[in-house]
């Protein structure tokens, strides 16, 4: 099962618990749909998951308040990745630039 797909199934999760009549069994035409369209383009997805989950108006603005939270961007959108785990070694001090060969500018602080 892809990684899409299971977070589909806990979105639609989710709307039930928030009270949204969502029906999990609309999934597998959630991902059909999905596969017709650019997943990268925040408006599509947004538009086609709305069309296809919520039937009632008094749906929508509880639909866009969950679809904000659970879809949000990571804080900052950092990498977890420990860099010195990759052999980067941390850097202390003004960052330096080397101009090479003119003598008098060697090495310079920005």
């Amino acid at each position: 099962m892809s990684y899409l797909f299971h977070n589909l199934l806990h979105f639609s999760r989710l709307l039930h618990a928030a009270g949204l009549d969502v029906h999990a069994g609309r999934m597998p035409d959630v991902a059909a749909a999905l596969s017709q369209i650019d997943i990268a383009r925040r408006s599509d997805f947004y538009f086609t998951l709305r069309t296809l989950l919520i039937h009632r108006h008094q749906d929508l603005g509880p639909f866009d308040d969950a679809f904000r939270v659970f879809w949000r961007r990571p804080p900052g959108e950092r990498s977890m990745t420990d860099l010195r785990a990759l052999g980067e070694r941390r850097r202390y001090g003004k960052p330096e630039v080397d101009f090479g060969g003119c003598p008098a500018h060697r090495t310079h602080e920005l």
